[in-house]
């Protein structure tokens, strides 16, 4: 039996290892029939998880607050761009006629300019916010100069000879990279805390990777050669780590924020910010079912706003609306700590009380009281303003439910009311 789980966890260790394997095997296999088939799968994973990066670090900044992704989505979006006419230019491909090796080669060495300068600026913006227009109109005009300059202007230095392979600007460039990588890490290490480790790992992992691949990239004679599969693979590698690390964690954080913030939407009451009533039974009746295991009482304390009528006639709906939402802070400072203070709706408040008891109810519904009288005497607006309170108590065995607690607390909170209407 111990034999037969070693077995099994040597097997689910070695899966992402084996997986590599086969994802290499097959790359390579397209690559010795087609190397533009290999070329242009490589680069669509890099693409996409590039634009993936961008979409997902823009939309959700408003949950997240990461400046560090913000800059590093922008940054994407336009290297995804450069690579796009990298992969249409290539060798071969004749989607745009008339551009040899030489034409990719500079769009390859342009891109990663751009990639290595803003991975190596990027911890220092976040600490220096930039308007994000701003930030896309320097990203916007690099790009188009950068395309400009190697595809019409053919001004950018040339980086292939045929028959030649690399030039010393093209291999220069690729140390200057990978220098530019080694100094982006360094700046991530000293940051690392701000980053946090998750985020921190994947891109120092990922950039050590890009610079194997770029070193790999100075040792091409030939852009369908050895050294340039190499160094693809290991640009795959690299994306793959960032889709692993960035994209999908950030897919599931953000599905997981949005749901939390459903939920709690779904059992709040917009206005007071108090549980509603949908959230006051859900969480009462969980607190009735674990009362039968620790033997303890819970109270309901029901109250309705005397008069509030009145302040809506005189002083309008959204002075109506601020006396609501003072009479629940003033409920929420009322009762305990462990105590639940909801809105069931209109003006009408309830206090669910754990580890009740009538005299506890009783306390608690007194301070509940003067607190009242004290607001009332202090703010003009609510001077004619006072509380009806009815309560009830429920104990582990007993019969009934939150609604039939609600329903006995909602009689004698009637009849306190008809009691006040009496004496006046």
């Amino acid at each position: 039996m111990k034999e037969h789980r070693s077995l099994k966890d040597m097997i689910h260790r070695s899966r992402p290892a084996g997986t590599w394997l086969l994802v290499a095997l097959a790359l390579a296999m397209a690559a010795s029939r087609s190397y533009l088939l290999f070329h242009t799968l490589v680069e669509g994973f890099s693409i996409g998880t590039a634009i993936a990066v961008h979409i997902l670090a823009t939309r959700t900044f408003k949950h997240s607050k990461n400046a560090f992704l913000l800059y590093l989505g922008t940054a994407y979006l336009f290297v995804a761009i450069i690579d796009i006419a990298h992969t249409m230019t290539y060798y071969g491909m004749n989607v745009f006629p008339g551009y040899g090796p030489n034409t990719p080669t500079q769009l390859w060495i342009a891109g990663r300019f751009v990639e290595a300068v803003s991975l190596f600026l990027a911890p220092m913006l976040a600490l220096r916010p930039i308007p994000r227009s701003a930030l896309l109109g320097v990203y916007a005009t690099t790009t188009i100069v950068l395309l400009v300059s190697i595809m019409w202007l053919k001004v950018f230095p040339v980086c292939f000879i045929e028959g030649q392979g690399l030039t010393a600007f093209k291999v220069a460039g690729e140390y200057v990279i990978s220098i530019l990588m080694v100094g982006a890490i360094l700046q991530l290490r000293s940051r690392r805390e701000q980053l946090g480790g998750s985020l921190y790992r994947v891109m120092v992992a990922s950039m050590a990777v890009n610079i194997v691949a770029e070193l790999s990239f100075t040792l091409y004679t030939n852009v369908y050669g050895i050294m340039n599969f190499v160094g693809h693979m290991a640009r795959l590698i690299a994306f793959y780590l960032i889709y692993r690390g960035v994209v999908l964690p950030g897919i599931d954080a953000t599905y997981n924020a949005v749901t939390t913030e459903l939920k709690t939407d779904a059992v709040s009451d917009y206005l007071t910010g108090l549980y509603n009533r949908r959230g006051f039974v859900e969480i009462a009746t969980q607190a009735m079912g674990e009362a039968g295991d620790e033997p303890s009482a819970v109270g309901v304390l029901l109250m309705d706003l005397d008069q509030f009528k009145t302040v809506n006639d005189l002083y309008g709906h959204l002075t109506g609306d601020r006396v609501l939402r003072d009479f629940a802070g003033l409920l929420r400072s009322s009762v305990g700590e462990t105590d639940l203070a909801c809105r069931l709706g209109g003006d009408e408040f309830v206090a669910f009380l754990g580890n009740g008891s009538g005299e506890r109810m009783r306390v608690v519904a007194e301070r509940i009281r003067e607190a009242v009288d004290k607001w009332a005497a202090s703010d003009e607006v609510v001077r004619s303003l006072g509380v009806s309170i009815g309560s009830a108590l429920w104990e582990p065995g007993s019969p009934g439910d939150i609604e039939e607690l609600l329903k006995v607390a909602d009689e004698r909170m009637y009849q306190e009311k008809q009691a006040k209407k009496a004496r006046a």
